[in-house]
């Protein structure tokens, strides 16, 4: 049998090896004094090792709660990694179309956009929700929507002072820089089947609907129906020279848009014209009657007077869907993807392809940078 002493000294030494970092357990131990009789001795040394064997177990079930908690952000992360992210919506060139990245992400989910439109560095997507935009001079750009404009959206235009947007069937707004608020324009306006706007340098303001084309030179205040022999699909101008596609085809204006005469006909309708470098370009559908022929591609040099053929080497393709320039470079977008012209549109190389017959590629240029969003309908 131990002496009182001796087991005091064992069960004091027992503990301070076993529970050191554990005060309560060394204050337990203190309690045992060598007058205690030999049967409290064994029955206290009995009640601290159960106590010892609780402290351990509760010790491992901290530590694997606390591993389980130090897990949670690991796992809350790659739940959020294996979140879906938006893609295949809008794509970006930075090397003259060579190679294209997709900058879809932080755009909506399964988000229905119609146009990309480029004003500077700002990018804008004019979408069945609403109109959304982002600066691509930055390193990690962020797509915003514009929280004041809240109908649909389907085309973008340049003016004088801020931007234009058209919401089909509903009119068209101005944007007033700075403020994030869009003012309707078409209060007065009789057709709101607005389909394209052009704002001159002198402020007169040009609406093509499907009844014609309609002008204001009071911004917006009252319209004058300066056309109304068929719909218009877009506008273009250099100086004086006002050209707008019609549904029956090119049309030209010189006199400030008071009177317009047909100079590209017999082609169907014609679209996407736009200015490019040294001239104007345009497309049409190539038939009186559409979906008989594929369409084609026309320049003109002397201010929208005469027109050349230009799309050799579209022969694959059979719809034209958008025309740009950027630098040095043609490009256009058919049914068989984006193709690259160098020479003004004499020959042409396809660099990004697509397949699906349900979408097409539109275009927006910003500086040296090409953007092709992919869209549903025409």
């Amino acid at each position: 049998m131990l002496q009182k002493t001796t087991f005091y000294k064992f069960v004091t030494s027992f503990y301070i090896q076993k529970s050191r970092p554990r005060q309560a357990h060394l204050h337990i131990c203190r309690i045992v004094s060598p007058n205690t009789n030999g049967i409290m001795h064994i029955r206290i040394l009995t009640l601290l090792l159960i106590f010892q064997s609780l402290i351990s177990c509760q010790q491992e079930q901290r530590e694997t709660t606390s591993l389980v908690l130090s897990a949670i952000p690991d796992k809350q992360q790659a739940s959020k990694k294996s979140l879906p992210t938006t893609a295949n919506v809008i794509f970006q060139s930075t090397d003259g179309g060579q190679t294209w990245n997709d900058v879809s992400e932080g755009l909506p989910e399964r988000i229905a956009v119609g146009r990309v439109f480029a004003a500077g560095d700002e990018i804008y997507l004019a979408s069945e929700s609403g109109l959304y935009h982002r600066n691509a001079a930055l390193v990690a750009p962020l797509w915003e929507k514009e929280s004041f404009l809240s109908e649909k959206v389907t085309d973008v235009f340049p003016g004088q002072n801020g931007l234009y947007v058209s919401s089909y069937k509903n009119g068209f707004f101005k944007g007033i820089p700075g403020t994030g608020i869009w003012t309707p324009m078409h209060n007065a306006l009789e057709d709101k089947t607005v389909r394209a706007v052009l704002e001159t340098s002198n402020g007169s303001i040009f609406v093509g609907c499907e009844s014609g084309i309609y002008k204001s030179t009071d911004g917006g205040g009252s319209w004058k129906h300066v056309f109304a022999d068929n719909g218009v699909n877009d506008f273009a101008a250099s100086g004086d020279v006002l050209l707008c596609g019609g549904y029956k085809g090119l049309l030209r204006s010189t006199d400030g848009g008071e009177s317009w005469s047909l100079v590209l006909a017999n082609d169907g309708s014609a679209f996407n014209t736009k200015r490019i470098e040294g001239g104007f370009i345009t497309a049409t559908d190539g038939s009186l009657r559409r979906n008989d022929a594929p369409n084609k591609l026309y320049t003109s040099t002397d201010e929208g007077k005469t027109w050349q053929r230009t799309d050799t080497g579209l022969s694959l393709a059979w719809d034209i869907y958008d025309i740009a320039q950027a630098g040095s470079y043609l490009f256009c977008s058919t049914d068989t993807g984006i193709s690259r012209s160098a020479d003004g549109g004499k020959t042409w190389e396809l660099v990004l392809p697509h397949s699906d017959e349900q979408k097409r590629f539109h275009l927006a240029i910003a500086g040296e940078m090409i953007f092709a969003v992919l869209v549903f309908g025409c």
